[in-house]
């Protein structure tokens, strides 16, 4: 009831924002899905059927993302106006994606209710230091962080993906919020709810045992304390013995929710720990495969800092959220150096440990995997806005600067939002194909996309010429560019695929981006890529779709992501490129470029 108390007019428009943006468009390429992720959890649901098979088949993630989408689409589907029975993978997708929608809604207003923690006077009374950096309190400051949340473009991203990364974000937080509350009270309530959480978010991922750094940080801080206090040392046995049985009581709540949404990590527990070590193999780098090769020498830290943070967040969240780490990180030290502190200035030491702690142990938890994608990263988005509003509360005597400052970090998530707003790019790219290419064409395009185009439309995305005599037909060859290096059988059938293609389609950027780093290890697909760029090939660039817009003039140059790390621009977003031929070759003369 006191969450619900904090709900006031501000926060009530700041949160039906983030709703706008993560509700509008959550049906994005309906009735397709390119995320691999999402479509393989959502046949999974599809293979559930209450009170006969509750084991999905699916151990790459816990179970209690799917038993949620499945009894949400299941209760959906009793309503008599409906009378639909078996599931599909439209309603799964379409209800995975609602849960992650309502998880991202459920993040901003933590972030707000974390920021209120640690902006409030009572954790800021550390200013009466004279050598501690001063944090001025303003009661506006934690709006603006839950602000900066709703239009986080990683965070809204990862809300209208049926996968588990809203879902962990939103219980990390809530997990922190709940460490916070620990650090003041050590009531039994908070360590009941936080096993709740915990064990919610471990039915969702297994990875999520690195959730119990800010609970662990909150008994540290509490126990600091407690032995600094001139007591009895039976009284701090006591008092030691107590809190470690309810540290216990969190374990095993945890463990027992675990278990009860996520049941088949034990009871088929043969195959969950075949698919769990091998997804560890690849996330190390052990078990080497193509979809991973981005990350073919790559540095741990400088990755994420250059191809990840810039993207999901903005620049400007990103850079003012450095700054605002730095701040932090500085205040803390002082607090630290200050030791004994009075009395007042320990809830700010306790609230500085608990989030600065969290948030470095899960970063260097996971920066030094050889697989670095952005999922990895996704649970500590929404630090960054709690960090750029601690920066940001520095810049008090420049009242314009500090609104500019905010509408610049506003802007990236609107931009990025539009993705949501308008038709996805691949039917976008279908219906100028339809429009432009002859029926009878012959296509040559890359392997690797969960939907390739052109795709035949849903009913009103297509407007414009009509197609009295049907959708035109092509012949199309989708190639395995993965493996033409490693494979001597695919060399020729590309050769010949190419002297019979009239066109090309680069459906996004996966193949051409990663192989091209590496001439030395991948010639012949490097060669290609170089002959069909500079139009050697005999083709000509003839159409590129952005997917970013305004008043229908592209924003590449302002607003181009391509180059960050693959995950986060090739499902939602490509760039897509089509090439037509110009000049033929036959097969004798396609050997000299090779």
């Amino acid at each position: 009831m006191k969450l619900i108390k904090n709900l006031n007019r501000p926060l009530i428009i700041i949160l039906l924002l983030a709703l706008a943006v993560r509700f509008i468009g959550l049906t994005w390429c309906f009735p397709f899905t390119p995320h691999p992720d999402e479509f393989n959890m959502a046949l999974a649901i599809t293979r559930l059927n209450w009170g006969e098979k509750l084991n999905p088949q699916f151990y790459a993630y816990g179970q209690f993302p799917l038993y949620l989408s499945y009894f949400s689409a299941t209760v959906y589907n009793q309503s008599p106006w409906i009378g639909i029975k078996q599931i599909s993978v439209s309603e799964a997708i379409f209800f995975l994606r609602f849960w992650s929608a309502i998880a991202g809604i459920g993040t901003v207003y933590l972030v707000y209710l974390i920021s209120n923690k640690l902006l409030s006077p009572s954790s800021l009374n550390s200013r009466r230091l004279p050598s501690l950096p001063s944090f001025p309190y303003y009661p506006y400051l934690p709006y603006v962080s839950a602000l900066l949340t709703a239009f986080t473009p990683g965070l809204i991203q990862i809300s209208h993906f049926g996968t588990t990364e809203s879902l962990l974000s939103f219980f990390f937080l809530f997990i922190l919020f709940l460490s916070l509350k620990i650090s003041e009270e050590p009531n039994i309530k908070y360590f009941i709810f936080s096993g709740i959480v915990l064990g919610l978010a471990l039915g969702t991922k297994i990875s999520a045992l690195t959730f119990l750094t800010p609970l662990g940080m909150s008994l540290l801080t509490i126990l600091i304390r407690k032995l600094k206090k001139k007591n009895k040392p039976s009284k701090k046995i006591k008092f030691l013995s107590v809190l470690v049985g309810k540290f216990i009581i969190t374990l095993g709540v945890s463990s027992l929710l675990a278990i009860l949404t996520s049941p088949y990590l034990l009871l088929a527990f043969k195959e969950s720990r075949g698919t769990l070590m091998y997804e560890i193999s690849v996330a190390n780098g052990t078990s080497p495969v193509f979809y991973t090769r981005q990350f073919l020498e790559t540095t741990p830290i400088l990755f994420q800092l250059q191809k990840i943070f810039p993207y999901t967040l903005g620049w400007p969240i990103f850079i003012l959220g450095i700054g605002g780490l730095l701040i932090t990180l500085i205040t803390l030290i002082s607090l630290i150096s200050h030791i004994p502190l009075k009395k007042n200035l320990l809830p700010a030491l306790s609230y500085f440990v608990i989030i600065i702690f969290s948030f470095l142990f899960y970063f260097f938890s996971q920066a030094f995997l050889f697989c670095k994608w952005t999922r990895f990263m996704a649970p500590i988005f929404a630090f960054f806005p709690i960090f750029a509003v601690m920066a940001l509360s520095y810049l008090r005597n420049l009242r314009y600067l500090s609104n500019l400052l905010v509408f610049l970090m506003v802007i990236p998530g609107i931009i990025f939002a539009s993705i949501y707003f308008r038709p996805d790019i691949r039917f976008t790219a279908s219906k100028w194909i339809y429009q432009n290419i002859p029926s009878g064409s012959k296509i040559l395009y890359d392997t690797g996309n969960v939907v390739d185009i052109p795709i035949l439309p849903p009913k009103n995305v297509f407007t414009g010429r009509s197609f009295l005599g049907g959708w035109p037909n092509y012949s199309t060859v989708s190639f395995d560019f993965y493996h033409l290096d490693e494979d001597p059988k695919l060399q020729p059938l590309l050769k010949k695929a190419i002297i019979g293609a009239d066109y090309i389609f680069i459906p996004s950027r996966r193949i051409f981006k990663n192989h091209m780093r590496f001439p030395e290890k991948f010639p012949k697909t490097n060669q290609y890529y170089e002959n069909l760029f500079s139009g050697k090939l005999g083709f000509e660039e003839i159409k590129i779709f952005h997917p970013f817009s305004f008043l229908g003039q592209p924003l590449s140059s302002i607003f181009n992501d391509e180059n960050t790390e693959e995950t986060f621009s090739v499902f939602d977003h490509p760039v897509i490129r089509i090439y037509k031929k110009t000049k033929s070759f036959n097969e004798n003369s396609l050997e000299t470029l090779f």
